[in-house]
Parts: C-alpha cells; structure tokens; sequence
C-alpha cells in the first residue's frame, strides 16, 4: 500500500487566493512532498459573480500549469467536502500532511467571537494527524471601531471652544426669551429651556463630532443646574422632577452627540474615500501614459510619494532570476537586516508584512506584494512615519495601491511582450518577402536576362545572329533589368522610409517634366501600350520632391501596365482638383475589386497574387502611399466607368499660370504604338 504524505491548498473566490497556491508551492520545495489543490464546489457556487467563477477557473488552471493536481469535489457545505476528501486520501494510502488554507480579517464584535472556517476545519481534520496552515491572504486587517468611526482622535482646542461658546449662546437665546416674555407670566424652568442646549448639542456633534458634541451636553447640563435648577446659583438639586428633567435632557444630548458624530464620521469618511479615489485615478491616468517600465515607475513614485506623504520604493524580480528581488525605483533605499526580512517574506509567502502587520520584525517598512491574476511580479515598500496610524482604511488604501500600481507595471510588460511580439511577426513577414522576391520576382528577371544574353552570345558565335534578332533579345535584357532595378529600388525605397533615413527635398517642379522623364525611363514597358498624356490649359508648378514623385509616378504607371492587356492605352491627366494639382493615371485593365480598393495600398498584398506574370514585390503602391502622405499628399484609387482603375495623385499646393496657346501645347501626346514606334523613335 502506499503511504505517500501529500500537501493540500484549498482555494475560493478570494481574490487573493494566488497566495495559497505561492505558499503551497513553496511549502513543497521545502519538503520535496507533491502538493494539490481543492475546490468544494457548493451550491452557492453557482450564486457568485461570473467574475468570481472565472477567477476560481484561471486559479485552477495556473495550479495546473506549475504541476499541482486539481481536484474540484461537489458538497454542500465547505467544511464537510474537505473533511471527506481528506477521508479519501487517508484511505487510499495517500495521506495529507498539511491543510493550507487562507483566513480573511474579521470585521465587528459579533464575528470576533465566532471560530473562522478554517479553525473549524482544523478541528475536523485534526482525527486524520493533518495539520493546517493557516495564511493571512490580506495581511493583519484593523477592523475599525467606534474609535475610528467617531474620529475620537486629534481633538483640537477650537473645537472644545465651539462646544462651550455654543452653550454660552444657548443660555443668552435663554435669559433673551425670559426677559421678553417675563411680562406674561413665563418663568425659566428646566423644561422651557433644554431646547436651547440640545440646539447647542447637535449642531456641535454635526459640525465637530462626538467628543465636542459630549462637551457641549456636559457644559449645557452644568448650565441648567447652576442657574435654572433650584437651588440656583449652585450644583444641586432641590426637587426630583428637576432631577428627571436633567437626567432626560443629559441622556437625549448624549444620544444626539453620538449620532452627530456617527454622520460627521461618514461625511468625513467619504469625503476622504472621494479623495483617495480620485488621486488613485490621476496615478492611474499619468502612469498609464508611460510608455516603458522605467517611465512608468518614476511616475508611480512621484505620485505615490505625493499622495502619501512617505517614502516609497519598488522591488522586482531580475529578468535572469525571477526567484530573487532587486531595488528598482529609486537607486537607493535605507533598509535594514530587519526590513530585509520582512521584504523577504512578502515576497515568499505573498503577503504583507513589516509595520502594521503580525510579522513586523522591528521594521519601519511596510511592504505590500504587487500581485495580479497572473501571480506577483513584485513588491512595494512604505516608510511609515511614527505618527501616522495604521487603521483599516490607511491599510485598504496601500493595498488598492498596490494593486493599482501592478495592474499598470503588467499593462506595460503585456504591451512591450505584444510590441515584440509584432515586431517579430513583421520582421518574419519581410524575410518571406525577400526570399520571395530572390526566389521568383527577382530571380525571374535576371533569368530573363542570363537567358536573353546568352542566345545573343551562342547565335552570335554560330553567325546566325541577324540585327532583327539580336535587338529583340537585347531589348528583352534590357527590359528584364529595368524591372529588376525597380524590384532592388521598392525594397530599398521602403527601407529607408521606414526607418526615417529618407529625406525630402521640396520644391516647385512643373509636372510635365517629370512626365518626360518617366516616358524615357519606361520607354522599354511602354513598347506594348499606348501612353496619352492630356494636358489642361494652364500650366503648373508643383510643391513636390521631384525624384520621389517621379518614384511615385513610375510605380503608378508601372502597375497599369501590368494588369492591362496589349494594344490598350494608359491615360495620364494634369489638372487642379480641390485647391491643389492631381495627377490622374487610368488603366483599360480589369478594375479592382470593391473589396481591395484599399488594400492594394498594403505591403506585400501582391504577394497574395498567383498569377506569375503580374506578381511583385507588392511594395510599389505602398511606397507611392508613402511617399505621398510625406509630402502632405494622399493618392487614391477607383474603378471608372468604362473598366479598368483610375489612380489620383494629389498634392496640396500648387501654383496656375496664364492659358498657353494650343500649338505650343497639343492637347494629346502619345507614345509608344509598338515595336514599330519604337524602331522610328531609336
């Protein structure tokens, strides 16, 4: 049989369960024992938040992952599914030597008295020899008493002065009212009078708390007896229905002090909550604008520092070892042998420790773990000034802290991860594309060229090489380089863009020089197409850089001629469109379907083409894309009505001049009607 001890962790919807699973991994390495977890899963389990529910799922699946066995058992109460399980194990040979589970602070008198659910189930599972550790999960909690509620600190001398003026203008409003009215028979008796000084109690209470508001009862009773109490003039009491009346007025002024208090206590308390909240929003937002950890720690620092009044500092694990702590923000932080310890600690067992908490080692530290639903990724550390006290709120608002600052420190971590992430994806992308481009788009070409050359060298070397032949396959050559040269210059082009290496010259530029210069550069891919160039009247210059538009231009014209058929004209149009100058390049070709109207402007999107005749590297129309928002431009594209796409190149700024006579600027120009052009032309 076997007789294996084992550790159990069991776990709930406490959000700071993860400690459990620190503290029960730990307790493994220490005895080399396996551990597990346990989920009872009770009929409120299907009661809780959805929140809740998920977190439970990802609290098992992370136990999962760093090798604990998962058990989930069904049960209706907590105690009774551990108590059974434990049952099973001790049975089965495999017996659990310890219970880790987490305890939550109590909060009020009532729940002080009663055993928490894991004292209970140590008195369950203690028949089976299993011992159970018990892990604060939110470090010691101060459960607020009246003390704190009522504010019964900081008393402040102009508040027991308020008290005892308040009680002076009660007994004037009094001895006013008695003189008016003294004509008609009324007398200053003890029930015509605790009006004034119960007035004097609740707006004292409401305005200072409870300890002015007691002042002033005090300071009215005392009032009372002396100068409306016979024997007056002096304490004491002659008769019992004054002794009543006191005793009355004495109870329901304390009353109303208490409850004065109480309200002042809660405006005060949310006025400080609506603080808190807001400055926990502004660290929220500055931090959050960082752009790296660095940034984002020395905003947490500053703001931290600000709101607290205190000295702070952060503790991260080193990339190298994650297992071990550094000082990260700032460079340095005075602590001692005892403060290590209780750093240490924190960050072993994932809970707060130093000043405040049950394992305070004689430190001047607090340290809070920096935890989020996927573990802990460091520790924050506090220097608490002797004066302050560590209530349960100051103790709420640096664990909101905490948490605050490490949803913020792992937002930025997440975003660096997915920043490479897809720098990585980009950098595989352009790799496929070179190889792409070396093994076909510009292997192609130069095949092209090797084959063209090297029948012109054999034919030549046979004598059988005639003229007509031997410009046809040089003309080949030298189209097959011109396409190659372009394939080199789109990757280098969109290098140097991307990388901000390019730079632009602008200037004014008439545009049909550079029509000029595209035609002799494209004279070889024109021979098959009819280039027409219609011209406005006016004439223009072009705020431009001259090289890139021509770049531009010749990718533009570039990719009509490879998606139009033969014999087909490209049509190029000069005019002004809204307030600036458009190039309009239109094609006979197929059009562009509605749905790639934009994303023919993608990199590498002709790499998704199969047609070997027309494929690319895909970079020439996001080069003249890029290229025209440099220069302020845009260049768009449509599909016009009689087929084929209509290419805009527009720039912003441009100047017209007067109409030119018609025979020094013909309305149409072409170029290029095949071979037979072309040999007139050379």
């Amino acid at each position: 049989m076997k007789n294996k001890n084992q550790i159990l962790v069991c776990i709930d919807a406490h959000p700071k369960s993860n400690v459990l699973l620190r503290a029960a991994a730990n307790k493994s390495r220490e005895t080399g024992l396996p551990w597990g977890v346990l989920y009872v899963e009770t009929p409120e389990h299907f009661t809780l938040e959805r929140d809740a529910r998920e977190r439970i799922l990802r609290l098992l699946t992370v136990a999962e992952e760093v090798g604990a066995n998962v058990h989930t058992v069904e049960h209706g109460d907590v105690i009774g599914g551990i108590r059974n399980f434990i049952a099973s194990a001790h049975d089965e040979g495999m017996p659990i030597q310890t219970l880790i589970m987490g305890q939550s602070g109590k909060e009020g008198f009532l729940n002080e008295l009663k055993a928490s659910l894991a004292e209970r189930v140590m008195r369950e599972v203690r028949v089976f020899s299993t011992g159970v550790q018990i892990v604060p999960l939110v470090g010691r909690q101060y459960t607020p008493s009246w003390f704190d509620r009522l504010q019964l600190k900081d008393i402040k001398l102009k508040e027991i002065g308020f008290a005892l003026v308040s009680v002076a203008l009660a007994y004037i409003a009094s001895e006013i009212l008695r003189m008016q009215v003294s004509g008609i028979g009324w007398t200053a008796q003890v029930h015509n009078v605790t009006a004034f000084f119960l007035v004097a109690s609740i707006i004292t209470s409401l305005r200072y708390g409870l300890v002015s508001g007691l002042v002033s009862a005090i300071a009215g009773f005392s009032t009372i007896n002396y100068f409306y109490v016979a024997p007056y003039s002096g304490f004491g009491i002659s008769h019992t229905a004054d002794a009543v009346s006191l005793f009355v007025f004495l109870s329901s002024a304390v009353i109303i002090s208490v409850m004065g208090g109480y309200n002042k206590a809660w405006t005060t308390s949310l006025a400080r909550k609506e603080k808190r909240s807001q400055a926990l929003y502004k660290v929220h937002r500055l931090a959050s604008e960082a752009s790296d950890r660095d940034g984002a720690l020395a905003i947490l620092y500053d703001e931290l520092s600000r709101l607290l009044e205190m000295d702070i500092a952060f503790f991260l694990p080193p990339a190298m070892n994650p297992d071990a702590l550094e000082l990260v923000y700032p460079e340095q932080a005075d602590l001692t042998p005892e403060d290590n310890k209780s750093l240490q600690l924190c960050w072993d067992e994932v809970r707060t420790t130093g000043l405040g908490t049950a394992s305070r080692f004689d430190s001047i530290w607090r340290f809070e773990p920096l935890t989020t639903h996927n573990g802990e990724i460091g520790v924050i550390a506090i220097k608490v000034p002797l004066h302050i006290r560590l209530d349960s709120s100051f103790g709420r608002l640096l664990s909101a802290l905490a948490d605050q600052a490490a949803s913020i420190l792992e937002r930025i971590e997440l975003t660096k991860m997915m920043s490479e992430s897809r720098m990585r994806e980009e950098r595989e992308k352009l790799r496929a594309m070179l190889l792409s481009s070396v093994s076909h788009d510009l292997k192609t070409p130069l095949a092209s060229i090797i084959g063209s050359l090297s029948v012109h060298n054999r034919m030549k070397k046979a004598g059988r090489l005639d003229s007509e032949t031997s410009d046809e396959l040089i003309d080949t050559a030298l189209e097959e380089s011109q396409r190659l040269d372009s394939f080199i210059s789109n990757i280098l082009d969109m290098t140097r863009i991307e990388s901000g290496e390019i730079t632009f010259d602008v200037d004014w530029v008439n545009p049909e020089k550079i029509l000029q210069n595209i035609k002799k550069r494209m004279r070889q891919r024109l021979l098959n197409h009819e280039l027409v160039v219609n011209n406005s009247d006016a004439s223009f210059e072009v705020m431009m850089d001259r090289m890139m538009t021509e770049q531009v231009l010749q990718n533009v014209v570039d990719n009509a001629v490879k998606y139009s058929p033969k014999g087909t004209k490209i049509m190029i149009r000069l005019c002004a469109e809204n307030n600036g100058f458009a190039f309009k390049v239109k094609d006979q070709g197929p059009g562009i379907p509605e749905g790639k109207l934009e994303a023919v402007f993608d990199k590498y999107e002709r790499l998704k083409q199969s047609d070997s005749q027309v494929a690319g590297t895909g970079l020439g129309l996001a080069i003249s894309k890029a290229v025209m928002e440099k220069q302020q431009g845009s260049i768009t594209v449509r599909n016009h009505e009689s087929g084929g796409a209509e290419f805009s190149l527009w720039f912003p700024n441009m100047k017209s001049f007067a109409h030119r006579a018609k025979a020094k600027s013909p309305e149409k120009k072409t170029f290029g009607e095949g071979k037979k052009e072309r040999n007139e032309l050379a």
